[in-house]
């Protein structure tokens, strides 16, 4: 069973995300709500991708920690974000092994960009 990390600082929404992802057939290996949260649940157990808003709470952005985690593991990460602005959506597309979805977001597009995520990193 693929694992995944889930970093969102809305818990409704980690909720909502965390349902729909455990009934797709993953394991939710746990859910972070700042930076800091995702560091300490990373340290104690890699997931297979990493699902997480642009925006938190703390210090740092989304962004940022994406940048900090692929400096020493490429593991892939999905951006699940409201922002349409473009300097977002330029970051995202400059990291290698991320991708987004617009909020809101369905469970079928959900899938399909997991398991595009999933393939593109067994192929690496």
């Amino acid at each position: 069973m693929k694992k995944v990390l889930i970093i969102e600082d809305e818990a409704i929404i980690s909720f909502g995300y965390r349902l729909q992802i455990e009934r797709m057939g993953f394991e939710v290996i746990g859910v972070a709500r700042s930076s800091e949260e995702a560091e300490a649940l990373l340290a104690q157990e890699r997931p297979d991708v990493i699902i997480m808003d642009v925006y938190l709470k703390g210090p740092r952005t989304g962004l940022e920690l994406a940048q900090q985690i692929h400096a020493t593991d490429p593991v892939p990460i999905l951006f699940l974000t409201a922002s349409t602005n473009p300097e977002v959506v330029n970051a995202i597309r400059a990291l290698k092994g991320a991708r987004y979805l617009a909020k809101p977001i369905s469970s079928d597009g959900l899938m399909d960009m997991l398991e595009q995520l999933l393939r593109a990193d067994v192929a690496q």
